[in-house]
């Protein structure tokens, strides 16, 4: 695996904070209400290309332009968990399914999440923040051996 590219890219990302940022109020803001993960990657998307300093560099390889609907894209689904914890109403088929599982084990599913069952609550949040850090090793581990596919000639691939 080669760390180098990893440590570059870090060092690369924060000339997008403001992209970062941007990406994360239109996700959060899309995914709290039943919008969904799409539709906020496509206004992030847009957003962006519309402030950018390099508008014309998207669709060639601009990083922001894969920075923008990325983070829109995981502010939306942590945020459609937000009415389906606080009303039982899920914000995402996710939220959906998750609720239903939930409701199914004899969970709590509607406002009691946030009302009481602490080892519920605290058992959700472990899970999310384990989650988000088995999902980093994860990338981190295998980026390397799926961009390594790319090397691959097209004609083979598509036999």
């Amino acid at each position: 695996m080669n760390l180098k590219v990893v440590f570059d890219t870090w060092r690369i990302l924060p000339r997008y904070a403001r992209t970062f940022v941007r990406g994360s109020f239109i996700g959060f803001w899309m995914g709290f209400k039943p919008g969904g993960a799409t539709p906020a990657s496509f206004m992030s998307y847009a957003f962006a290309k519309r402030f950018s300093r390099n508008p014309e560099r998207f669709g060639k390889g601009e990083l922001e332009g894969v920075v923008a609907p990325e983070t829109a894209a995981h502010a939306a689904g942590v945020a459609a968990m937000l009415p389906m914890l606080t009303l039982g109403i899920p914000g995402s088929p996710t939220a959906a399914v998750m609720l239903g599982r939930a409701d199914h084990l004899g969970a709590p599913t509607r406002a009691a999440p946030l009302q009481g069952e602490a080892r519920f609550r605290l058992g959700l949040i472990a899970s999310m923040y384990t989650g988000n850090v088995i999902g980093v090793l994860m990338v981190l581990a295998f980026v390397p051996f799926f961009a390594a596919i790319l090397r691959i000639p097209f004609a083979i691939l598509t036999r």
